[in-house]
């Protein structure tokens, strides 16, 4: 080898020490090249957390990872700042998809999947006493006659006749009995608490509300808040101004979700959600042309609910589905639909017709009123 041939054999290998060295630094560092617009970038990551194990997380179609028997979560870095697609898998669980973007230096993160069996178990109850359908027991409480009563239930059987006939609160039209004191709507439209017996009441709003007699009221408290529901309006009380202030309209039904932390109300055709400490901002999740018969909190992060028709006076409800969601609301929102059959303990299969559903967040149980029958399922969430 010449000393020519030394000379240019040094020389491109310094050019290329050079151009790839500072590659392979800004490599290092976190930066890549955009082809696509051109530029230098820096890279963020993708952290998903999902629920069962053993789920495989598939980002763009080509970076596959799974969750493994000690950890529920992965993590993929050097993503270049764009939207990245988002699939989760499992064998006999429905797919999770969600498009995400990724930021410059930053994480984004995916932390309350949950993947749904795609055949859920039920036995049928045997003891139909312990069912969630049968009607509530009775309160301690009453309205009749404009005035609040001690109901006939066994836990008012040592009071007299006389105390029994004697109404607790004079001119009330709606109540809630809330950390042992009653909170009150009265006649003449203002908020009252008392003590259990109805003495020593104090007046907790300052302007009234107009009470029409035809209509229905009911108070619900979640979490130091209190609502009341006139018809198909929430009203909400502020502390502050001591009155009632709409809330959102219409309105079915208001729930709390498990940590008290949320609030999930709903129409005929419409689910929304608030954030207990930012009630103003109020999240809309799915508008349905089925009428929502019922729906429930699985956990903090998602619901179960009842599409359909509603019963008539003379017929029962049509052919309806149970749906569960979850409420992130970034890209679209994830909702498996479960089947019209399910499948029993025993190897047998049951239709699903003139349904009703309950879930009961102890034992995280679907339970479903069929044809006389009461299903329960096996646990839905871990």
């Amino acid at each position: 080898m010449t000393k020519k041939i030394r000379w240019v054999i040094l020389l491109v290998s310094a050019v290329l020490f050079l151009v790839i060295m500072p590659y392979i630094l800004l490599y290092s560092l976190g930066y890549r090249v955009d082809f696509e617009n051109r530029k230098i970038v820096t890279t963020g990551g993708i952290y998903v957390r999902v629920l069962p194990q053993g789920a495989n997380v598939i980002i763009d179609s080509k970076i596959e990872n799974k969750t493994g028997l000690f950890s529920n979560s992965v993590f993929v870095q050097n993503l270049l700042p764009k939207p990245h697609a988002i699939l989760i898998t499992k064998d006999g669980y429905y797919d999770y998809q969600k498009t995400l973007p990724v930021k410059e230096n930053e994480v984004t993160k995916l932390e309350h999947v949950l993947l749904f069996k795609k055949n859920i178990v039920f036995d049928v109850m045997a003891d139909k006493s312990q069912s969630p359908f049968n009607p509530p027991a009775a309160d301690s409480f009453t309205i009749k006659n404009g005035g609040l009563y001690y109901a006939n239930v066994p836990a008012n059987a040592n009071l007299s006749p006389s105390q029994k006939n004697i109404p607790v609160i004079k001119n009330i039209v709606a109540y809630k009995v809330l950390d042992n004191r009653i909170t009150w709507l009265g006649t003449d439209g203002f908020l009252y608490s008392s003590d259990l017996a109805g003495k020593n009441p104090q007046k907790l709003s300052k302007i009234k509300l107009t009470i029409n007699l035809a209509n229905t009221y009911e108070i619900f408290a979640f979490n130091q808040r209190i609502f009341l529901k006139e018809n198909n309006t929430a009203l909400l009380f502020d502390q502050d101004a001591k009155a009632f202030k709409n809330f959102h309209s219409p309105v079915t039904d208001i729930k709390s979700s498990p940590n008290d932390q949320r609030l999930l109300y709903y129409n005929d055709h419409e689910i929304l959600y608030s954030d207990i400490s930012q009630l103003n901002e109020r999240i809309f999740l799915n508008r349905f042309s089925e009428t929502i018969l019922d729906a429930y909190w699985l956990n903090d992060d998602y619901i179960i609910f009842q599409l359909g028709d509603p019963p008539s006076l003379n017929a029962s409800a049509g052919q309806s589905k149970i749906l569960i969601s979850e409420i992130d609301v970034q890209d679209h929102v994830n909702i498996v639909e479960l089947p019209q059959t399910v499948s029993l303990t025993n190897g047998a299969a049951v239709d699903l017709e003139n349904i009703k559903i309950s879930f009961i967040q102890q034992d995280k149980t679907l339970y479903i009123f069929n044809q006389d029958k009461v299903l329960v399922s096996e646990r839905l969430i871990p």
